[in-house]
Formats: C-alpha cells, structure tokens, sequence
C-alpha cells in the first residue's frame, strides 16, 4: 500500500528536488504540493495525505502554524535550514526532520522512521520545539549608536520599542536610541517571556509595565516604569493576548 505525500517547501529548486527524489520510491505516491502554508492547509486538508514533508519558513503561515490549521494530524517530516543546536530538539521529543540540501542517505533514513509510525506531531511538541529554536537566537543586549561611539544596552534596562513614522526607537528609564530593525524583527527576536506587543507601534517589557489602566469606551493602556511614567495604548488587535500572558 503507498504512502500518500505533500510536499510543502517555497523554494521552487527545493520544491523539485525534493519531489524528484520521492518519485524514485515504489511506495510513495505524491498526491500534491504547495508554495505557502495557506495553500498547504488547503491541500493537506482535501488529499489528506499520510505524510506531510513541511518546509519551516513559508509565506503566510509558517510550519508550525500550518500544523494547527490541519482538520486532522498527518505524520511529519521538517525540511529546515536551521542548525544542530535547534534540531536537537527535534530528535528529543521524537519528530523527524531532514536538513537543507536533502540528501539521500537522510531522506532514506526519514522515509523509514515515517514507514514505522514516528513523526507524529502534537501542539506540546511544537511549543517545545519551538522554545528550543527560539532559546539561540534571542536578543539579550541591543547595539545601538551616539554620535560616533556604540552603546550596547542589556535588555533589562529596555522599558519599550516605539515605532514611529520610518523608525523604531529603543526607549530605557530616561533615554531613547534609534534602533536599526523593525518591530517585527524584532518581535521574532525578543525574548518571549519578557516581552509582549501591544500595539502595530509598541513592543513592551512585561517587568516594566507597573499598572493596567482601564480606558474609555473599553479600551486600556499599561503605565510603565520610566522617568516619565508613560502610559501607552493596547489596541484591540492584542488585547485578548495582553489580557492572557498578563492574566487580567
């Protein structure tokens, strides 16, 4: 009986590459592929395949999201580019992953664990990958310029990052630096435990917001612990997470 495979990578060499060598198995039916994680949720949800060969880094959703959007869970196999450290932790907790260009002899060894029943995928397992991936890359100190000289600035003493026009700007108890990234850089690099957005134009330190101050028309603001007690607007759009990872 054949296994029935999607493929889903955003590079189109990937892409072919990966199809190619999966063609060459007797016992692999490939039954679609897609270039994005909103058409791969579509896809995997209409062929319902045995096995799904999930890129990390798509457009639209990534991987990981992509496997919460599934109507039911396939086994499967990450393809990722991301190094040792990271990959460990899919060994751990028993997921399979094949490491960016495939090769054969690992794709092989990928297509056995799969044939035995491994790569099953649950939200706990993702969280913890997830977690581990994050752990390397966070950004635990901030380069940022005065004149001619670089200031490196440890996140403890970050109060908030504002965007405004063009910019973002570092802020800290009494000063603030502009800061060479955008705040969605940034929110994938900050550590999570430590800060939250709450706002298209602000990312915050959860240490430094002293109170939650309800507003009109329901609406709310967090005061922070700089020289000024600055008191910053949660939009709608991150109100139900603020109120979740604050417990409000």
């Amino acid at each position: 009986m054949k296994i029935k495979v999607v493929i889903v990578e955003d590079e189109i060499y990937s892409l072919e590459r990966l199809i190619k060598m999966l063609s060459s198995y007797n016992d692999i039916d490939i039954v679609g592929s897609a270039e994005d994680g909103e058409s791969a949720v579509e896809i995997i949800n209409n062929k319902r395949p045995d096995v799904v060969f999930l890129d990390i880094e798509l457009p639209v959703y990534n991987g990981f999201e992509v496997i919460k959007r599934l109507n039911y869970k396939p086994k499967v196999v990450f393809v990722t580019a991301y190094d040792s450290y990271a990959t460990k932790a899919f060994e751990v907790n028993g997921v399979d992953y094949i490491m960016k260009p495939v090769e054969g002899k690992r794709l092989e060894a990928a297509l056995n664990k799969v044939r035995k029943s491994g790569g099953n995928v649950n939200d706990d397992i993702i969280e913890l990958i997830l977690k581990a991936m994050q752990k390397k890359s966070l950004l635990k100190r901030f380069s940022v310029r005065k004149e001619d000289d670089i200031i490196i600035i440890p996140e403890d003493e970050v109060v908030y990052f504002k965007a405004e026009d063009k910019y973002v700007f570092l802020c800290t108890y009494d000063k603030e630096f502009f800061y060479d990234a955008t705040l969605k850089e940034l929110e994938d690099k900050l550590d999570p435990d430590k800060f939250i957005r709450i706002h298209r134009a602000y990312i915050v330190s959860m240490d430094k917001i002293v109170r939650i101050k309800k507003w009109f028309l329901g609406e709310y603001r967090v005061e922070l612990s700089n020289k000024d007690k600055i008191t910053l607007k949660i939009s709608r759009s991150y109100i139900q997470d603020v109120r979740k990872r604050l417990n409000f």
